[in-house]
């Protein structure tokens, strides 16, 4: 009985001792290697009509450098905050190039993206699909080696599929992501 509980005592310190030194690793400001993922609500404002639409959505993250990243997100439409709303259905679909600048746990960051928009409005029953470009501005706080906090807004450039004018957003979120270390980042 003795014996099993100093491998169980030696398992638990080093367990302890590995996360304490990746938390420093982030702390430090390395990232390469790191893949984040999070579930969030973005409430999206129109530029061009009146009203706050919802969406669900969220995204993949993958630093191939410290300061550099390639993330894809999605977004659903799940309603309008004035009824009826001008979007019926809509689903967005991104992937672009991020820029960090990391500041000890902080990550300000700023990015590009393309990606394609299925959407169906309330003046008729088609689905069209266009294309979408996003610039994206936020920043990251590494609490620990598995979660961060983030904060992020974007404006969503896309053409209407019925009027002459564009169907931009602005949208924002906030919340709790989660992060795994895919490689050791250590040389």
């Amino acid at each position: 009985m003795e014996i099993k509980k100093e491998i169980g005592i030696l398992f638990l310190g080093f367990l302890t001792g590995t996360n304490f030194t990746d938390a420093q690793i982030l702390a430090e400001g390395q990232r390469a290697g790191l893949l984040q993922t999070t579930g969030s609500i973005y409430p999206s404002q129109q530029l061009n009509t009146k009203g706050l639409n919802l969406y669900v959505g969220g995204y993949l993250n993958y630093h191939f450098d410290d300061k550099y990243s390639f993330r894809g997100d999605i977004y659903q439409f799940i309603g309008a905050q004035s009824k009826p709303g001008y979007v019926n259905d809509h689903v967005q679909v991104q992937a672009g190039f991020m820029r960090y600048f990391p500041v000890k746990r902080l990550d300000p960051f700023v990015g590009l993206q393309v990606g394609f928009s299925a959407i169906q409005t309330n003046e008729r029953s088609e689905r069209i699909y266009n294309s979408a470009f996003a610039v994206k501005a936020g920043l990251n706080y590494h609490v620990y080696k598995f979660f961060y906090f983030f904060l992020e807004c974007q404006y969503i450039h896309q053409t209407d599929p019925w009027h002459a004018r564009p169907l931009d957003q602005f949208m924002g979120t906030g919340g709790l992501g989660f992060q795994l270390p895919c490689k050791n980042v250590r040389q």
